[in-house]
C-alpha cells in the first residue's frame, strides 16, 4: 500500500488554494527564517486500520495532515488556518485507487508565539483527518 494518495490529496487541495503558499513546496522544501509570511507547513502521515474485509486485512487508509498556518502576528495565523479550512474541512478528494470519506478536522490550537528561526512568528497548528478504503 502506497501513502501517496493521501499526501497527494491533501498538499493538492491546499496547494490549489489561490495565493497560499505551501510547504513542503512541489521540491520537497521546507520554509527558512527569511520565507514571505503568511504561510502553511503540511506534515502528513499516513496509517492502515483494520478495514472491512472478510479476510481482516489492514485497508482503512487514514490520514492525518497536521497543518501550521504561520502568519507575521495572530490574526494572520488564523486568517491563514481558515484558508485551510475551507480548502480541507468536508471535501472528498479525488484519490487513485482509493475511495475516500470527506476531510475531517480533529484538532485546532490557537496561534502561538514561535521564535524558533530567530524570528518572531504566530502558528496555529490544526489537524485534519483523511480515511479512505481501496477502490
Amino acid at each position: 500500500m502506497s501513502d501517496d494518495p493521501h499526501a497527494t490529496a491533501f498538499l493538492s487541495l491546499l496547494r490549489a488554494v489561490p495565493g497560499l503558499r505551501v510547504f513542503p513546496d512541489g521540491e520537497g522544501g521546507t520554509p527558512t527564517a527569511t520565507t514571505a509570511l503568511p504561510y502553511v507547513v503540511a506534515w502528513i502521515s499516513v496509517r492502515y486500520d483494520l478495514g472491512p474485509t472478510i479476510e481482516g486485512r489492514s485497508s482503512r487508509g487514514v490520514a492525518t495532515a497536521t497543518v501550521h498556518s504561520v502568519g507575521a502576528n495572530d490574526t494572520a495565523a488564523r486568517i491563514t488556518a481558515g484558508r485551510v479550512r475551507v480548502a480541507l474541512l468536508d471535501v472528498v478528494p479525488a484519490m487513485t485507487g482509493r475511495r475516500p470519506y470527506p476531510i475531517r478536522q480533529d484538532a485546532s490550537l490557537p496561534p502561538d508565539v514561535d521564535e524558533s528561526t530567530g524570528r518572531r512568528v504566530f502558528d496555529q497548528i490544526d489537524q485534519y483527518r483523511l480515511e479512505s478504503l481501496p477502490g
